[in-house]
C-alpha cells in the first residue's frame, strides 16, 4: 500500500499507553522475583504487542504503537553514554557523564520499532513513542542531586546540548529504520526556559520528513515550534475558547484532543457537541481525536482493559459522525 494514503493526521490517534494485560503483569511480576530470565520476559512482550497491533487493525486503527509495554527504562537503556568510570548508568548513584555523549550506540528502543514494523504490515502507520527530551531532562534532575550534576556539567546549557545531540542521533537512525511518526510524550516535564528551548532545538534537528506529535502540558505546547500536531488533554484550559483561538492562531498544525476517561455510550452525545464546538475553529483536516492515556490511570484494572476497547470503538463511532 502507498504510505502516502496512511500518513496522520488519522482521524483517531494513540495519545501514550495501553493498559498492560495480565499476562505481561504477572511475567514482570516473576521476572522481577528472578523465576523468569529478561528473555523470557522479552517473548511474552513480543507476544502481547503483537496481540495489541492485531486488535487495533482490526478496530479500525490506521495508526498502531507497542502500548508501552516495554518493561524498560529510557535513560537507563541509553547504551553508550561515557561514564568516568566506564561502569554502566544502573551501577552509578550520581550521574557521571564525561560532558560530552560521544559513543551514542544503538538504544533498543531501535529493535523495538524494528519489532513493530516487523509484525504491523503496510497498510497502517507505525508510531513509536518516546519521552520528550524536556522529560529526559526532568527524569535526570529527578533522580540526581543539583551538586552532582554540577560536578560534570559547569552549565546545565551543557546537558542539555549532549540530550540534544543524542536526540538527534536517535531520532536519525529511526528515521533511517523506516520510522516516519513519532511522539514525544511530555506530560510531567519541567517547564522552563532551559527545557523549552531544548524541545526547540530538537524539533528544529529532527529529520525531514518525520512527523513529530508532541503530548505535554499546555504551558509547554504554546512555547513550542516546529511540532507536526499538540495533543491536549480534553478537559484543559486550552478548549477554553480565547485561549484556544490564540494557539491555533500561532500553530499552523494538527490538534489531537486526548479524552481523559474512558467514555460511556450515553455520553458521545455530549463529546460530539463539545468536538463540533472546537471545530467552528479547527479546520476538520487538522483535528484528531485521540485515545487515553492508560498511565493516567492509578492502577489500571481488567475492567479499564475492557473500556479500553470500548473506547476505541466508541472513538471510531465518533470520527464517523464528525468526519462525515
Amino acid at each position: 500500500m502507498n504510505m502516502a494514503n496512511v500518513f496522520p493526521p488519522f482521524k483517531v490517534d494513540i495519545a501514550g499507553a495501553f493498559c498492560v494485560p495480565r499476562a505481561l503483569k504477572d511475567a514482570r511480576e516473576q521476572y522481577q522475583n528472578g523465576q523468569v530470565s529478561r528473555q523470557d520476559l522479552r517473548a511474552v512482550e513480543d507476544a502481547e504487542v503483537r496481540n495489541l497491533v492485531e486488535r487495533l487493525k482490526q478496530g479500525g486503527m490506521k495508526v498502531v504503537s507497542d502500548g508501552g509495554f516495554r518493561s524498560r527504562d529510557f535513560l537507563e537503556s541509553w547504551e553508550g553514554i561515557r561514564f568516568k568510570d566506564g561502569r554502566p548508568f544502573s551501577e552509578h548513584s550520581p550521574l557521571e557523564i564525561t560532558g560530552r555523549l560521544g559513543l551514542l550506540r544503538r538504544h533498543p528502543v531501535l529493535e523495538e520499532f524494528a519489532f513493530l514494523d516487523s509484525i504491523a504490515g503496510g497498510e497502517v502507520m507505525k508510531k513509536q513513542h518516546i519521552p520528550s527530551p524536556a522529560e529526559l531532562f526532568t527524569q535526570i534532575i529527578q533522580r540526581v542531586k543539583r551538586n552532582q550534576i554540577e560536578n560534570v556539567y559547569s552549565d546545565v546549557r551543557l546537558l542539555t546540548d549532549d540530550i540534544a545531540s543524542s536526540y538527534k542521533s536517535l531520532l536519525t537512525q529511526l528515521y533511517d529504520a523506516g520510522c516516519r511518526y513519532v511522539q514525544f510524550d511530555g506530560v510531567h516535564s519541567v517547564i522552563m526556559e532551559d527545557t523549552v528551548r531544548l524541545n526547540n532545538r530538537v524539533l528544529r534537528e529532527r529529520p525531514a520528513g518525520m512527523y513529530v506529535a508532541f503530548h505535554a502540558p499546555t504551558d509547554m505546547l504554546v512555547q513550542l515550534h516546529g511540532a507536526d500536531a499538540y495533543f491536549l488533554n480534553y478537559d484543559c484550559g486550552a478548549c477554553d475558547r480565547n485561549r484556544l483561538l490564540w494557539f491555533i492562531h500561532e500553530k499552523e498544525a494538527v490538534f489531537g484532543f486526548v479524552l481523559s476517561h474512558y467514555p460511556h455510550e450515553d455520553e458521545l452525545d455530549e463529546l460530539q457537541a463539545k468536538t463540533e464546538s472546537v471545530l467552528n475553529y479547527i479546520p476538520l483536516k487538522r483535528f484528531t481525536l485521540c485515545l487515553p492515556d492508560a498511565n493516567a490511570l492509578l492502577s489500571p484494572s481488567g475492567a479499564d482493559e475492557e473500556k479500553q476497547w470500548e473506547t476505541v470503538r466508541l472513538g471510531m463511532e465518533m470520527a464517523a459522525r464528525i468526519f462525515s
